[in-house]
């Protein structure tokens, strides 16, 4: 019985080309989407600040408009006691809006245009708000890539809390004073992310200090650390 005759073709030099080249389409490809995906991300950062400087220039001039009414009513004869107090109530209270836009206009910029000695995970803020019961408060925890934005970042964050209690230093971790899980506290961003929630602080406990380390994985994880002052 003869044997088999296999034939093998042997692909020529232009075959192998023609695939070297196509991957190449596809890498400067796949690099320039990336580029272009990052660059809208980054316009959309520029308008949010962009717009929140113009809302601080209106309120600016609402301001300088109703202290110059204030003046007038205060010059007049005719004094409107009523009306006055209402201006200056207003102006207090465009004057706290003001404050919220330059910590939002302050976060911003420090993605924007960060300190020289700063590079990758950064926390940026510790923000506490009061309640409606005393002893219980809303948390917002911001969190920033700083400089590099090529990679998402992954991780997670350990808050804790300390100070004192019936005379004695006490230390607490925001998962004990609440709600809140190891799961709320893991964050996934390119840019820039918030993490938010609510603690219960214990009977007697006097806060003093917070205390945020977050931490990345992967190849180029950091540890970061940065303390705040209890504040609200």
């Amino acid at each position: 019985m003869p044997n088999d005759l296999i034939v093998t073709k042997r692909r020529g030099l232009s075959w192998y080309i023609s695939w070297i080249v196509l991957v190449i389409i596809l890498l400067v490809i796949a690099f320039f989407w990336g580029r272009y995906d990052s660059r809208d991300e980054r316009l959309a950062l520029i308008d949010e600040r962009d717009i929140l400087l113009l809302q601080e220039q209106e309120y600016l001039q609402q301001i300088d408009s109703l202290e110059q009414k204030t003046i007038m009513l205060q010059s007049s004869a005719q004094v409107d006691a009523s009306a006055s107090e209402e201006i200056m109530e207003t102006i207090a209270a465009l004057q706290q809006t003001i404050d919220s836009l330059e910590t939002e206009l302050s976060f911003y910029r420090g993605i924007m245009a960060p300190e020289k000695d700063i590079k990758g995970l950064y926390v940026s803020d510790f923000n506490l708000k009061k309640t409606a019961d005393a002893d219980r408060f809303a948390f917002q925890l911001a969190l920033t890539q700083v400089k590099k934005h090529d990679v998402f970042l992954k991780g997670s964050v350990k808050v804790v809390i300390s100070g004192e209690r019936e005379g004695n230093t006490a230390h607490y971790n925001i998962t004990d004073l609440g709600d809140i899980t190891a799961k709320d506290l893991e964050f996934t961003f390119k840019y820039f992310q918030h993490l938010k929630g609510e603690l219960t602080l214990p009977s007697g406990f006097k806060p003093k200090k917070i205390n945020v380390t977050a931490k990345s994985t992967g190849r180029n994880g950091q540890t970061v650390t940065r303390d705040f002052n209890w504040s609200v």
